[in-house]
């Protein structure tokens, strides 16, 4: 009777020692999760987009627990923003963090000149076209007149995209669209592209030739692969 006894003190023991870990854990997570000293009071924002307000964000975070703050924690506003590609948190304990916003690349800047009042525009790397005035380092596209075909901005960026993937600076170059010839400047060569069709293939072989010959003159586009080149 004795041992049996004992026995039973000895489990009634660690079940009293595994209820006491339970409690005194629950008890320190909410601490840690209602703690004014764990709550958010510093946030710094890393990134640059024309859209989004601060306030969009600070809002959000502010006041909050930083345990409960995650990269999803601001994923409403990041699709409220479809230039920005994603957000990153970093945690700074006990009540700072820092919002990482990453944007889509710009890679043209739009001038429209089809109607009486100039509307300029940049187009990202996810087709997304913003209207916007800011001058930037980048491609140029000027329309003067249209409508442009269907799928145009995917047009434009496969364009950019392969230029990129040569030894040329893709930023430098200027096109201009009448609403039949696409014609391309890239230092002293003109280049036509035809129809607005094609571009990835027409750039990966205007990018060849840019990128392995110097090619002062016209080129000229007979298919989406072959052109004919009047260079000096």
């Amino acid at each position: 009777m004795e041992i049996d006894f004992n026995e039973r003190e000895k489990v009634s023991f660690k079940s009293f020692l595994i209820f006491s870990l339970f409690l005194l854990t629950f008890i320190n997570t909410g601490f840690l999760l209602t703690s004014a000293y764990f709550r958010i009071s510093e946030i710094e924002l890393a990134g640059n987009n024309e859209l989004f307000q601060e306030t969009d964000f600070i809002k959000l975070a502010l006041g909050q627990s930083i345990w409960l703050i995650t990269d999803d924690t601001f994923m409403n506003e990041m699709l409220q923003m479809p230039t920005i590609q994603s957000v990153n948190i970093k945690k700074d304990y006990p009540n700072k963090i820092t919002i990482e916003l990453t944007e889509y690349d710009k890679i043209l800047s739009i001038t429209d000149l089809r109607s009486s009042v100039p509307k300029k525009s940049t187009l990202y790397k996810n087709m997304v076209e913003i209207e916007s005035d800011s001058v930037l380092n980048i491609a140029t596209l000027t329309i003067t007149n249209g409508p442009v075909p269907a799928g145009f901005n995917g047009e434009m960026v496969s364009l950019i995209m392969t230029l990129k993937s040569y030894d040329l600076d893709a930023n430098i170059f200027n096109f201009i669209y009448d609403g039949e010839s696409f014609i391309g400047e890239y230092q002293n060569t003109e280049i036509n592209f035809g129809e607005p069709l094609d571009l990835g293939s027409k750039s990966a072989a205007i990018g060849s030739l840019l990128a392995n010959s110097e090619c002062v003159g016209k080129v000229r586009f007979i298919s989406k692969e072959d052109l004919v080149a009047n260079c000096s």
